[in-house]
């Protein structure tokens, strides 16, 4: 190569995306720390094995189920379920220190008075799944308002996990969550145990909240 020219392929680097594969496929994930029981599928990881390999793509550890990844290597039809990311839900990053890169908890505080809090999963920087809630110190209640999946994120659990973290802020809190419209919005609600309503707080409503 003469010096000077560019190298074949045009200029190197830019933005970290992952919209290439160079960091893996996205993979399922559950909220939790350690290493589990169980599998995706309920099977015992003691009985054949598994492994703890690293996820480029979230910066996260994982977990490999060794007999779910045999069963899927020799029927093709099945879904991918062997290896999952777990995700510490008690770790939260305010927005202005929030990492870059990998998957991460993002908390955008609500102002008193103001709008409620906004909680979201962001992925290199970009918001994955974001959730609404309202909560109150007062009479120790918690509404989880809104939960928002990025279409070329569900089904891997990402909703669940921000459920999760949700109520990890605030566990001894009266939870709430509304039934929602919409068919793809209902069928995630429909997974939540927790009741769509409650006693209103008053104190919201005295803030002017509704």
């Amino acid at each position: 190569m003469t010096a000077g020219q560019p190298a074949v392929g045009g200029p190197v680097g830019g933005p970290r995306s992952g919209a290439r594969g160079e960091y893996g496929d996205l993979i399922p994930l559950r909220p939790g720390t350690g290493i589990p029981a169980k599998c995706l599928r309920g099977e015992f990881l003691v009985y054949y094995g598994m492994t703890r390999p690293f996820s480029h793509r979230y910066r996260l550890h994982c977990t490999l189920c060794e007999t779910c990844r045999r069963v899927e290597a020799c029927d093709p039809s099945e879904g991918r379920l062997s290896e999952w990311a777990q995700l510490d839900v008690t770790v939260r990053h305010l927005p202005a220190a929030a990492p870059e890169q990998g998957l991460v908890l993002v908390a955008h505080p609500a102002a008193a008075g103001a709008e409620p809090e906004r909680t979201e999963l962001q992925l290199d920087g970009a918001a994955a799944t974001t959730a609404t809630v309202s909560c109150c110190a007062a009479c120790r209640t918690a509404s989880l308002d809104y939960v928002h999946v990025v279409a070329a994120y569900r089904r891997l659990g990402y909703g669940r996990t921000l459920v999760a973290a949700a109520h990890a802020g605030a566990p001894q809190y009266r939870w709430t969550a509304p039934l929602p419209d919409g068919v793809v919005a209902q069928a995630f609600r429909a997974r939540i145990q927790y009741p769509k309503t409650g006693a209103p707080c008053v104190h919201r409503e005295h803030r002017g909240g509704h």
